[in-house]
């Protein structure tokens, strides 16, 4: 049976990317300004070594431990309420849109690389894109269910899920696609292949800083590449605009020639 081209209508994939792109940051940003304020036991010492496996405390240990209270970290929003219906919601939302986002991308450039004969490591590519999109989408629903507090070493999985998968996803993304968006640019004169490279490379590099900081004790800036990375995320799902404004435009296009 013959996969559908896609699913939804453009307009519809454009309203999820954005809608995904404004729950999720918008419920981390919110969900950290109210951690932040809100004093009491978010300002007191936590120490979660006892949940460290034996033999881990040097790897881990770094943040199991907070003498000061709740660092910057974007999962300290969902720790405790009211900030964590927020960021549970907002995660579980944004976790659904990624997924459904991973199959129409999916189908989409597969029904682009059928059309133009696609090669064979494309279309692995973009096999790797929907199983990494739906690994960081279902990673992104269960870590609501798995705060650090009460399960680190659960938490720490889904989010170690979250964190590799999303440069690969990136880059499962960027090479699936490197043909059929070869000539689209975006942002004036850059091409959408080069800035999702420039966001594969954020991401990364932002990833391997945060472990560094992490091993070194460094832990306020360890967050803040979190957030880098974080961000970077978010604006590779934002490339997915460009390719419907493109539709768009060929649509328009298609029709005043058929009318003429």
């Amino acid at each position: 049976m013959a996969l559908p081209d896609k699913l939804v209508s453009d307009e519809l994939l454009r309203k999820a990317v954005i809608a995904g792109f404004v729950v999720v940051l918008g419920a981390c940003i919110i969900s950290q300004v109210m951690m932040q304020l809100g004093g009491g036991p978010r300002d007191e010492p936590m120490d979660l070594s006892g949940q460290l496996p034996e033999g881990s405390n040097d790897s881990v240990g770094p943040v199991a431990t907070f003498p000061d209270g709740m660092p910057p970290f974007i999962s300290c929003g969902g720790v405790f309420y009211p900030e964590k219906a927020v960021f549970d919601i907002g995660l579980a939302i944004g976790g659904l849109l990624f997924c459904f986002m991973g199959i129409e991308m999916f189908l989409r450039t597969e029904s682009s690389l059928r059309e133009s004969d696609g090669s064979n490591w494309r279309r692995a590519a973009n096999i790797g894109q929907l199983v990494t999109a739906g690994l960081i989408g279902i990673s992104m629903v269960m870590i609501t269910r798995h705060p650090f507090n009460v399960s680190l070493m659960m938490h720490l999985f889904y989010a170690m899920n979250i964190f590799y998968g999303t440069f690969i996803w990136g880059t499962f993304l960027t090479l699936s696609r490197s043909k059929i968006d070869g000539e689209l640019t975006c942002l004036g004169k850059w091409k959408l292949s080069t800035i999702r490279w420039a966001m594969v490379a954020t991401g990364f590099i932002s990833f391997q800083m945060m472990t560094a900081m992490v091993a070194s004790g460094n832990i306020t800036l360890a967050a803040v590449f979190e957030w880098i990375l974080t961000f970077a995320a978010e604006g590779q799902a934002l490339t997915i605009l460009p390719i419907l404004v493109l539709s768009d435009s060929k649509r328009v296009a298609d029709t005043e020639s058929s009318d003429e």
